[in-house]
């Protein structure tokens, strides 16, 4: 590989990962039910966008070590 093929490789993945850092900035911004909207489809396992938006909110929790509120 010469080094311009190199230098174009470099920059091709930094390019990728700068747009892959913007994706995953942009999905934590969105609500729960936002986030759950755009990933629901017919056939999802979980069957619907309410249970998508409660596993969401079990995995924000579980990332960040926040509780569950009490009923």
């Amino acid at each position: 590989m010469s080094a311009a093929q190199s230098l174009d490789r470099a920059r091709a993945v930094r390019a990728a990962a700068d747009a892959l850092v913007d994706a995953v900035a942009e999905r934590a911004a969105r609500t729960p039910r936002e986030a759950a909207e755009a990933a629901y489809y017919p056939g999802h396992r979980l069957g619907s966008v309410e249970a998508i938006e409660a596993e969401i909110v079990r995995r924000r929790r579980a990332e960040t070590g926040e509780q569950p509120a009490a009923a």
